[in-house]
């Protein structure tokens, strides 16, 4: 599964909003919102004016419903800390301290004390669909479903979720935003991962808190 724990620094951050405009996720928008994990609803407009464009190539009936788009350090590092004591039962032999523990925890939150995640720079989102029958959408696993089924790749998922994972990055790729292989779920634009991810020389979106 992926890891950008070791990676350096991304090459250059270029903030392009000045001030950043943060716009609410809205159900007018044909886009739902699931509080599951959260109550902050609050996005990059940047960044849902690409989902609202992603929202065209869906098939007929089909919605976006999102999890979670911006993340405040404070959640960050409760998010972070709960992947730890998790990785710390799986890995009782690992020292906590060790690149090797880390770079474990790493796939599954970013380390709020080196780079931090996507979410908060507001430019990264976790992302389902809801089927023309008003239903979530079969995906081989949950959203923050920290396991084999989470990586994109999985190969042990259904043919029906396999399908369903490819129709959500075909319509979100359409629009520039990438997907995070070791989530299914987690796509982003303008952020370091994305920048990894697509070989750009910049990320233009960084943290909107430390």
């Amino acid at each position: 599964m992926f890891s950008d724990a070791n990676l350096p620094e991304p090459l250059i951050i270029q903030e392009i909003e000045n001030p950043v405009s943060l716009v609410e996720i809205n159900e007018a928008d044909g886009i739902l919102f699931n509080t599951r994990y959260t109550e902050i609803k609050l996005i990059r407009s940047y960044i849902y004016d690409l989902i609202k464009q992603a929202r065209n190539y869906l098939p007929e009936g089909y919605r976006f419903v999102i999890y979670e788009a911006y993340r405040p350090m404070s959640y960050q590092i409760k998010l972070w800390d709960g992947v730890v004591a998790s990785m710390r039962e799986q890995y009782p032999n690992l020292d906590p301290a060790s690149e090797e523990f880390i770079a474990k925890c790493d796939v599954y939150a970013a380390n709020p004390y080196r780079q931090g995640s996507g979410h908060q720079s507001g430019a990264a989102v976790d992302i389902s669909l809801i089927g023309a029958d008003g239903e979530e959408c079969d995906m081989g696993g949950i959203v923050r479903g920290f396991d084999k089924t989470a990586d994109f790749d999985c190969p042990t998922i259904s043919a029906k979720a396999r399908h369903n994972r490819e129709l959500l990055r075909s319509v979100l790729s359409r629009v520039g935003l990438v997907n995070y292989p070791s989530e299914w779920w987690h796509y982003s634009f303008g952020d370091r991962l994305w920048a990894r991810l697509s070989g750009s020389k910049l990320a233009i979106f960084g943290k909107l808190d430390k």
